[in-house]
C-alpha cells in the first residue's frame, strides 16, 4: 500500500511540475508588452540597464570604503592557539619520558588612541566619495532615461513618417486609376498614364526607405532599453507641443547647476581636499594601547601571563614619500576643481543650446502646420483643375510632392520638439514624468548617510 502511494505521488509530481513551470513561463512571457509604450520602455530600461547596475555597484563600493575608514579606531582583538609535540632520542642515557606536549593560548587587544586626526580625515574623504557615487547614480538614471525617451520619440517619428509615405503612395495610386479611366474614354493623353506610373514608383521607393528607417529606429530603441531583441511600439495620439512660455531661463540655470552630475563633481572636489589634509598628517605621531593574556606550559595547570602597554610612533623622516603623497593629493585636488569648473561651463552651454532647440522646434512646427493647410488646399485645387482638363499631370505631381513634403516636415518637427524637451530634461538632470518611480526605488542603493 505504501509503495503504491509513493508511486502515485511521483507520477503526480512528474505531471504537475512541468505544468506549473509552463504556467510560470507563460506568466513571465505575458509580462512583456506586445506594443511598448514610453512608460514600458522607461520601466524596463531603468530596472535592467547595465549602466545603472554599474552605478549601483559603485555606490556599494563607496559604502564599503566608508565602513573601512570608520573602523580605523575600533579595537582589534586576536586569538592565538598553539600545540606542539616533541620527542627526544638520547644515545647516552635512558629518559623516562622522551615525549613532550606543550600548548599555548593568548588573547590580545589593540586600539589606536590618537593619530593626529588621520582617521577622521579619511572618513570625511570616504563620505564625500560616497556622496559623489550617489550623485553619479542619479545622473546615470537621468542620462539613461533621457536616452530611452529620445530613442522612443525617434522610433515614433519613423513610424509616423512611414504612415505619411503610405498615404502618399495611396494617393498616387488613386490618381493613377483616375488617369487610366480618363485615357480610356479619350479625355487625357496616354502620356498622363506614364507620368502617374512614375509618381507611383517614386512613392514606393520612398515607402521602402521609410520602412528601413523605422527598423533602424526600433533597433536603436531596443539597444537604449538594454534589450537584445526587437520591439514594437505604440503610435502617437495628438500633435501638440508644450508652450514655449513655460520656460524660465534663470530658474532653469539654477536647476541645471544643481543637477546630479555637477553635485558629483563637487563631492569629488571635497574628497580630494580631505585627501590633501590626510596626506599632510603622515608625519604626525600615533598613540596606541595594547593588552594580552596568555596560557602556556606542558602540564595543567598552565602558566599564566598578562601584559598591557602604551606605545607612541612618530615618523620623523621618511625620505620624500610624504612630500610626494602631498604633491599627488594636491594635483588630484586641482584636477577635481578644474573638472568642476569645466563641467559648469559645459552645463551653461548645454542649457542654452537646449532652450534654443526647444524654441526653434516649436516655431518650425507652428510654421509647418500652416504649410500643411496651404499644401492640402493647393492639392485639392490641382486635382479639380486636372479633372476639368485645365491642368497638366506635372501640376498634380508638384502639388502632391509639396503636400507630402509638408506632412513629412510636420511629423519631423513635431517629434524634434519632443526630443528637444527630452534633451532639456537631461540637461536639467530631471527624470521623465513618464518614468515609474517604484521601479527606481527597487534598484536604487541606500542613501549615503552610512553610520556605524
Amino acid at each position: 500500500m505504501r509503495k503504491c502511494f509513493i508511486l502515485t505521488m511521483i507520477m503526480a509530481a512528474a505531471f504537475f511540475v512541468p505544468a506549473f513551470k509552463a504556467l510560470g513561463d507563460e506568466e513571465q512571457i505575458s509580462e512583456t508588452p506586445k506594443n511598448w509604450t514610453l512608460e514600458d520602455c522607461l520601466r524596463h530600461g531603468i530596472a535592467t540597464h547595465p549602466q545603472i547596475r554599474i552605478a549601483a555597484s559603485n555606490v556599494n563600493a563607496g559604502k564599503a570604503r566608508l565602513l573601512q575608514s570608520q573602523s580605523g579606531h575600533d579595537p582589534q582583538v586576536s586569538l592565538r592557539a598553539n600545540w606542539s609535540h616533541s620527542k627526544i632520542e638520547s644515545s647516552s642515557r635512558p629518559i623516562l619520558d622522551s615525549t613532550t606536549d606543550s600548548t599555548s593560548e593568548s588573547v590580545a587587544v589593540a586600539k589606536t588612541l590618537y593619530d593626529s586626526g588621520q582617521r577622521q580625515l579619511s572618513e570625511k574623504a570616504a563620505r564625500e566619495s560616497l556622496e559623489a557615487a550617489n550623485a553619479r547614480y542619479d545622473s546615470t538614471l537621468s542620462e539613461v532615461a533621457a536616452a530611452i525617451k529620445s530613442a522612443f520619440f525617434r522610433a515614433q517619428q519613423a513610424q509616423a513618417l512611414l504612415q505619411v509615405r503610405l498615404e502618399t503612395l495611396t494617393g498616387y495610386e488613386r490618381h493613377l486609376e483616375k488617369v487610366q479611366a480618363f485615357v480610356e474614354v479619350g479625355n487625357r493623353p496616354p502620356f498622363d498614364i506614364t507620368r502617374a506610373q512614375v509618381d507611383v514608383a517614386n512613392a514606393r521607393v520612398d515607402l521602402i526607405s521609410a520602412r528601413s528607417q523605422l527598423k533602424v529606429a526600433l533597433a536603436n530603441l531596443a539597444r537604449s532599453i538594454g534589450l537584445d531583441t526587437s520591439v514594437s511600439i505604440t503610435g502617437f495620439a495628438t500633435l501638440e507641443l508644450p508652450s514655449i512660455a513655460a520656460i524660465n531661463k534663470e530658474q532653469l540655470l539654477k536647476e541645471a547647476l544643481q543637477r546630479p552630475e555637477v553635485k558629483s563633481a563637487d563631492f569629488q572636489r571635497r574628497a580630494a581636499h580631505y585627501g590633501v589634509r590626510e596626506a599632510q598628517k603622515n608625519l604626525s605621531p600615533t598613540l596606541s594601547a595594547s593588552a594580552d593574556y596568555r596560557w602556556s606550559g606542558t602540564a595543567t595547570p598552565l602558566d599564566r601571563q598578562w601584559g598591557a602597554g602604551v606605545s607612541m610612533s612618530w615618523p620623523v623622516f621618511d625620505g620624500s614619500i610624504t612630500r610626494a603623497r602631498i604633491d599627488s593629493a594636491k594635483s588630484q585636488l586641482d584636477n577635481a576643481a578644474a573638472s568642476l569648473e569645466n563641467l559648469r561651463i559645459s552645463v551653461i552651454a548645454e542649457l542654452e543650446n537646449s532652450i534654443t532647440g526647444v524654441s526653434d522646434a516649436i516655431e518650425r512646427y507652428d510654421a509647418t502646420n500652416y504649410l500643411v493647410q496651404q499644401a492640402s488646399e493647393s492639392l485639392y485645387l490641382a486635382e479639380a483643375r486636372y479633372d476639368a482638363g485645365l491642368s497638366s499631370p506635372i501640376e498634380i505631381t508638384d502639388a502632391r510632392v509639396e503636400f507630402a513634403r509638408a506632412r513629412g516636415n510636420q511629423v519631423v518637427y513635431y517629434f524634434d520638439g519632443l526630443i528637444a524637451w527630452a534633451e532639456l530634461d537631461r540637461v536639467l538632470g530631471r527624470m521623465p514624468a513618464e518614468s515609474r518611480h517604484t521601479a527606481i526605488d527597487e534598484i536604487k542603493p541606500g542613501n549615503g548617510s552610512s553610520e556605524k
